[in-house]
């Protein structure tokens, strides 16, 4: 358990750093480019490692898995990332990250509904917490019931939390295949790769366009954004094959820690970073240290 911990944790520091630089990327990169940069640099990145560890078992998966691994590629990359990166674009890191935490929630819901996990009393208790942190974020955003419903920064908000449902959606199919189907390595580097490749076939005009006009630093950027969440990617499935994904979804949720750190420190001049903001993401990760104290006791 206290190795899911760890991967879980290391997943919240390279989601974090991603969306930092997915945040600098989009500001010359059509959100749908950048999407499909930072997945195929992941994909890449996993593919490499894949072959390098676990070469043998790749040999031997059965049909059934690689097309579990399919629908998994295709609910996390095409549909939540586009949906996570749109919302970064919209509304910006600082406040589309934390909308993140609704995704335990979805997470706990699906793994006791449809794994039949049954966390203890401290996982339970820490994951509503988390998602109450919710509030702030919203607060923070100065959304008032005066505005209009259907805004740019209200649209945005919803995209992350789109987002975030479609990562827990992958997260429990994770937990499916990782707990004795396939090696973590493998569904990762598998699901990024068959993600790309739908990805790519949506969005090609954006990628061709992004080449011939996008500056080559801001694709770096995306590039290098890419490298970090395929790594928090592989993180998680590690994750997810040593512990429950009502333990581990939320654990990574304190992903926003880390994007508010270093926005406040990067970016500046992009974002800003109010004390409710802050606040709201405290108490969010107040419930990570509830499930982790109640992971580590189970």
């Amino acid at each position: 358990m206290a190795l899911a911990i760890i991967f879980a944790l290391l997943a919240a520091i390279g989601f974090g750093c991603g969306n930092v630089f997915v945040r600098l990327g989009i500001e010359r990169v059509s959100t749908r480019a950048a999407t499909f940069w930072t997945v195929l640099s992941g994909a890449v990145l996993l593919i490499v490692l894949a072959l390098a560890f676990n070469f043998s078992e790749m040999k031997f998966l059965k049909l059934s898995t690689i097309g579990w691994i399919a629908v998994m590629g295709v609910i996390a990359y095409p549909l939540a990332r586009v949906l996570h990166n749109t919302a970064i674009n919209m509304i910006g890191a600082s406040r589309s990250v934390p909308m993140s935490s609704i995704q335990p929630l979805v997470a706990f819901s699906l793994g006791v509904l449809l794994l039949g996990e049954r966390p203890n009393a401290l996982v339970s208790a820490g994951t509503p917490v988390i998602v109450g942190g919710l509030l702030m974020v919203v607060l923070a955003g100065n959304i008032g019931p005066t505005e209009r419903l259907l805004t740019t920064k209200n649209i945005g908000y919803l995209l992350a939390i789109g987002g975030a449902a479609a990562f827990a959606s992958r997260d429990v199919i994770s937990r499916h295949i990782v707990t004795g189907t396939a090696p973590p390595l493998v569904a990762a580097a598998f699901a990024l790769a068959i993600g790309g490749i739908t990805l790519f076939a949506l969005v090609h005009r954006d990628v061709a366009q992004s080449l011939r006009q996008a500056p080559g630093r801001y694709l770096g950027l995306c590039a290098i954004a890419g490298i970090f969440q395929g790594l928090a990617v592989a993180a998680v499935f590690q994750a997810l094959s040593r512990a429950p994904v009502t333990v581990v979804s939320p654990i990574y949720a304190s992903q926003p820690l880390v994007t508010l750190l270093l926005v406040h420190i990067f970016l500046k001049r992009l974002e800003t970073v109010s004390p409710l903001l802050v606040l709201g993401t405290v108490i969010s990760i107040a419930g990570v240290s509830l499930v982790i104290i109640g992971a580590a006791a189970s």
